[in-house]
C-alpha cells in the first residue's frame, strides 16, 4: 500500500514537470493588433475642446475660442489669471485627436489699488542711535 502511493506521487511530479516544461517552450498567444481609431476631423476636435470648455466650472465664463487645423489647436480670449490659461491648456490637450495646443490666451493685468491718499507725505524715518 505505501509502495503504492509513493509511486502515484512520483508519477504525479513526473507528469507535473512535463506540463511545466511544455508551457515554457509554448509561444505565447498571439496579440490582437489594436484596432486603428477613426481618423478625427479637425471641426469635431473644435466642437469638443469647445464643449469641454463650456462645461469646466472655472472657464465656462471666461470667452476663450477655440480653433484647429490639422489637429492643433489654437486657443484665444482673456482670462483673470495664468492658472485659468494652463486649465485651458490642459483641457484642450485632453481632447482626443490633438496633436498641439497653441495658447495665445491672455491674463488680464490686475488692478492697481487705489492709493488712499494722494497728498500724504511719508512718515519721517527715524534714527534711535542719535540724541
Amino acid at each position: 500500500m505505501k509502495r503504492s502511493i509513493v509511486i502515484l506521487f512520483l508519477s504525479l511530479a513526473l507528469v507535473s514537470g512535463v506540463f511545466a516544461v511544455q508551457n515554457k517552450n509554448a509561444k505565447a498567444p498571439a496579440k490582437p493588433a489594436p484596432a486603428k481609431a477613426a481618423p478625427v476631423d479637425d471641426a469635431s476636435i473644435t466642437a469638443a475642446v469647445k464643449e469641454k470648455l463650456s462645461k469646466s466650472a472655472s472657464l465656462k465664463n471666461a470667452g476663450i475660442d477655440a480653433t484647429t487645423k490639422d489637429g492643433v489647436v489654437t486657443l484665444t480670449g482673456k482670462v483673470k489669471t495664468g492658472g485659468l490659461k494652463g486649465a485651458a491648456t490642459n483641457l484642450a490637450k485632453s481632447v482626443k485627436g490633438v496633436k498641439k495646443v497653441d495658447n495665445q490666451i491672455t491674463v488680464e493685468p490686475k488692478p492697481k489699488p487705489a492709493a488712499a491718499n494722494k497728498n500724504a507725505k511719508p512718515a519721517k524715518a527715524t534714527n534711535k542711535n542719535s540724541k
